[in-house]
């Protein structure tokens, strides 16, 4: 009986590609990193490479014009989005929502409701 040599498992995917400006755009899955691969020709150049999906998904929708590009997220600051003073107001409504939420939770810890805490 022969011995069987095991196949090598194939560990690169294509998740997407486009025509660019003359050049294929590639989107690739190899080995747990994503990328994404200008082709001109032979020439193959990787301009993005990282191990987030999620983060190489966002940069690949703009690379290829589908979305914009977003600011990170987290907190911005007042040079970003004005100030109060500007009339901004929007943060205003969030805080008065949470200062009545606390205010209301702890009106029920006055009448002995201990909230969930056994």
């Amino acid at each position: 009986m022969a011995q069987q040599q095991p196949q090598q498992a194939i560990h690169k995917f294509v998740l997407g590609n486009k025509e660019l400006e003359g050049k294929t755009a590639e989107f690739q899955y190899d080995k747990g990193w994503y990328s994404i691969t200008d082709i001109v020709g032979e020439e193959r150049n990787v301009i993005y490479k990282s191990r987030n999906a999620q983060e190489a998904y966002m940069k690949w929708n703009v690379y290829i014009g589908r979305k914009k590009e977003r600011p990170l997220s987290g907190k911005n600051s007042d040079a970003d989005h004005g100030s109060r003073a500007d009339g901004n107001r929007a943060n205003d409504s969030r805080e008065h929502r949470s200062r009545d939420f606390r205010e209301k939770r702890d009106m029920t810890d006055r009448r002995g409701n201990n909230r969930g805490r056994h």
